[in-house]
């Protein structure tokens, strides 16, 4: 088994080096910490929870809690919360809230009897509907909510801009020449969804394109959902272009689309929102915005175990930058990224 000095050794540092990087009790410039990080998943290094945790008296545990581990999206962003909390010597306890508020309330009672020392929570029907419970649990653990501004809650937050990344995706198309652009949002109004159906409208507007609500259909977040809200779509309307809320969705309306016969990208141009795996393995790919998961985990595992060591530190809403990724289901390309 690795140990620290295994660690330091690999990256060629200090083992005083390794510790700043995995406690983040100092600054370590950028090249340093990669290479630390490297040589801890090269070497498959597992720091001593345990006695981490004997020393400070601590759990050295963090609670998520998230809506669906169905959600593809979900499922990569655990894993770099996972990789990243790890690296802190944190273990993260995983939740499912199902879209449950009731449910969602018995996880965070529940990650509270085992001590936690922080949540990170996904759970919008809560966050928005019970304010005041998140408001009493605040007071005893910090708490960083995911995919959402904090709003007037006392939490932090880190966030894609998602009302950002859906003009850009917007702008494009229509710089594409399209002007009857279906938009398949979410069933549910939550506000990570909700912003990017807002950019939806608002460039539409922007660029002097009425708002058709032929143009638009709802779905759940999964490929079933996106295949069936197509086929309503094209029932109603005839749109050159579809923008699914996520790749998911986007990914269901691909299919239905090409087995009615329609070519990708040229009778109908298709898009979705958050660059899962599954976007560049459909055929054609999927053109999609880039939601940086590793970025948006390491800058909320930071955030929170800072307000851990120290309840001072002030909560802050943390935005994180989007890519548009452009492939073959809007045109044919090789590599083409615009950053926002």
């Amino acid at each position: 088994m690795a140990t620290i000095s295994d660690v330091a050794k690999k990256a060629g540092v200090s083992e005083a080096t390794v510790s700043r990087v995995l406690n983040n009790t100092a600054v370590v410039n950028r090249d340093t910490r990669k290479r630390v990080l490297d040589a801890i998943n090269e070497l498959h290094y597992t720091p001593s929870f345990l006695a981490k945790g004997m020393r400070r008296k601590k759990t050295s545990t963090i609670g998520v809690i998230i809506p669906d581990f169905r959600n593809l999206y979900y499922s990569e962003l655990l894993k770099a919360i996972e990789d990243e909390a790890r690296i802190h010597e944190y273990i993260a306890i995983i939740c499912t809230g199902e879209m449950n508020a009731e449910r969602e309330r018995a996880y965070i009672d529940y990650l509270l009897s085992r001590q936690v020392e922080g949540l990170m929570l996904c759970c919008y029907v809560n966050i928005m509907e019970n304010k005041s419970f998140i408001q009493k649990v605040a007071q005893k653990v910090p708490i960083i909510v995911m995919d959402q501004p904090s709003g007037s809650l006392p939490v932090s937050s880190a966030y894609a801009d998602g009302y950002k990344g859906f003009k850009v995706l917007l702008s494009y198309l229509i710089e594409k020449g399209h002007r009857t652009i279906g938009m398949i949002r979410s069933l549910h109004r939550y506000p990570c969804s909700e912003s990017r159906f807002i950019g939806y409208v608002d460039t539409l507007k922007e660029h002097g394109i009425s708002v058709d609500p032929n143009l638009i259909e709802e779905s759940e977040f999964t490929a079933a959902g996106g295949y069936d809200a197509a086929k309503k779509l094209l029932a109603k309307s005839k749109p050159t272009a579809i923008v699914g809320v996520n790749d998911l969705i986007a990914s269901g309306a691909l299919k239905y689309i090409r087995e009615k016969g329609y070519a990708v990208p040229d009778d109908i141009a298709i898009a979705g929102f958050d660059n899962i795996a599954l976007s560049s393995l459909v055929s054609p790919q999927l053109t999609t915005v880039n939601i940086p998961v590793e970025q948006i985990a390491h800058e909320a595992i930071n955030q929170l175990i800072k307000k851990v060591q120290n309840p001072r530190v002030r909560n802050r809403d943390i935005v994180i930058e989007t890519e548009l990724i452009i492939r073959q289901s809007t045109e044919k390309v090789t590599k083409d990224i615009i950053r926002m």
